[in-house]
C-alpha cells in the first residue's frame, strides 16, 4: 500500500448492456465506424476528397505542412509551441485520425496563422 485508504465506493461495475435492460441478445452498433480522413486518397494531403468533411482536414493538413516548410518546422518543434503531443501533430499531417478543436485552436495560436479552412483568425 501507498499509505493511501483504498474505498470500494470508488470502484463500479462494468455491466454489460444486455445486463442493464434484460435484452436476451446484446445490442449490435448500429453506426458504422467512422473512416480516417485519409482514407481512400493515397496521396494525401495532395488531390481532394471526395469527403466534404475529410476535405477541410486534408486542406488544415496541407496549410500545416506548408506552413512547417516555410518557417523550417519540425513536428516535434510545432508541437512544444503549441502544448501538444508531437504525435498529434504527426496525425494530422497524415490524415490518419479526426483532428481535436482543442489541438487545431493550439496550433492556430502557436502559429498565429489559420489552418482550418475558411477560419479568419481576426473574428
Amino acid at each position: 500500500m501507498n499509505g493511501r485508504a483504498t474505498s470500494s465506493a470508488h470502484l463500479r461495475k462494468v455491466v454489460h448492456v444486455s445486463e442493464q435492460t434484460n435484452a436476451s441478445t446484446p445490442r449490435e452498433r448500429t453506426l458504422p465506424l467512422r473512416a480516417a480522413p485519409n482514407d481512400g486518397l493515397p496521396n494525401w494531403p495532395e488531390g481532394v476528397s471526395p469527403d466534404p468533411a475529410a476535405e477541410k482536414v486534408r486542406q488544415l493538413a496541407a496549410t500545416l505542412t506548408t506552413v512547417m516548410a516555410e518557417r523550417g518546422l519540425s513536428a516535434r518543434a510545432v508541437a512544444k509551441l503549441a502544448g501538444i503531443g508531437v504525435g498529434t501533430v504527426q496525425v494530422i499531417q497524415h490524415g490518419n485520425r479526426w483532428p481535436d478543436t482543442r489541438a487545431v485552436a493550439r496550433l492556430e495560436v502557436a502559429l498565429n496563422t489559420a489552418l482550418w479552412p475558411g477560419h479568419n483568425p481576426t473574428n
